[in-house]
């Protein structure tokens, strides 16, 4: 019982320090890793064998899962990058590169900002949303922090007093993050606008329904993840909801993943055009 609750505390993956401080011999370990019902992940470590793989595969490297990499293992909202993210205590470690897929990408760091909160796998949550900052584009950074906040991973008077002590790009982050993003997307593509100059309201309720975006008065954006486009009855009610806004007077935009992520530029010129259009009458 003690061995099951330790590695569930700890995502499945312990040292065996860890184990004998709970009271579990050295002879015990080795039964188990012989039975099958652990594996050894190097000298010091062993994992339940349906261990998360990225988290084997980082300790395997000498690290802790981080960064974008730890961000989805908690649930949090990022854009994967196509690389295992993983964490080294500089002087203290030592990265043991391997040949699989997706490639590392290491990050060193010898005052981790909440090393106390790090299991043997993964990094805090704190140490994982500075990684983010330093790492990730500024929108993208943002979009992690507002799924935190949404979470309840942290909460923005939390990451303001980070953000006190911990400047440079975390602190721009910080000053960027709202309560009121919905997702991910619209946390991207608020950042996006508000960079180019344009200020928009989130989640603003019209017709008894809120709104991703409001853009002055008149102009809405709404956003669909790709989880959003695989549900067919919400898909219909949302162009129901597109077709009232439009007749009560509103210009509706909607926008897919794939616009936001990989063709801003045209959805940008679009949601410009709008706005001449709408400030020339």
């Amino acid at each position: 019982m003690r061995r099951n609750t330790l590695l569930i505390d700890n995502l499945g993956i312990v040292t065996r320090q860890m184990l004998r401080d709970a009271g579990i011999s050295d002879h015990r370990i080795r039964l188990w890793v012989k039975q099958g019902r652990l594996v050894a992940v190097g000298r010091s470590v062993v994992a339940l064998p349906g261990a998360i793989p990225e988290l084997v595969r980082a300790v395997r490297m000498g690290g802790r899962l981080a960064c974008v990499s730890a961000a989805k293992v908690r649930g949090i909202w990022v854009i994967d990058d196509g690389c295992l993210h993983v964490a080294f205590r500089a002087n203290k470690s030592h990265f043991r590169r391997d040949t699989q897929t997706p490639p590392p990408r290491t990050h060193w760091d010898s005052r981790p900002l909440d090393p106390y909160g790090d299991i043997p796998a993964l990094e805090s949550g704190r140490s994982m949303l500075a990684h983010i900052a330093d790492c990730q584009p500024l929108e993208y950074a943002v979009a992690a922090f507002d799924s935190a906040v949404r979470k309840g991973l942290i909460t923005l008077e939390e990451l303001r007093i980070v953000a006190s002590v911990r400047h440079g790009k975390f602190a721009r982050v910080v000053g960027l993050v709202s309560t009121q993003s919905d997702s991910g997307l619209e946390s991207i593509t608020r950042v996006r606008l508000l960079l180019a100059g344009i200020d928009c309201r989130e989640q603003v309720v019209i017709d008894g329904h809120p709104v991703d975006l409001l853009i002055g008065e008149r102009l809405i954006i709404q956003l669909d993840g790709e989880q959003h486009l695989k549900d067919a009855a919400q898909l219909r009610r949302d162009r129901r909801q597109d077709r009232r806004l439009r007749l009560m007077g509103y210009t509706v935009l909607r926008y897919t993943y794939a616009e936001v992520i990989h063709a801003w530029a045209t959805a940008f010129q679009e949601i410009c055009a709008h706005l001449s259009a709408q400030n020339a009458r």
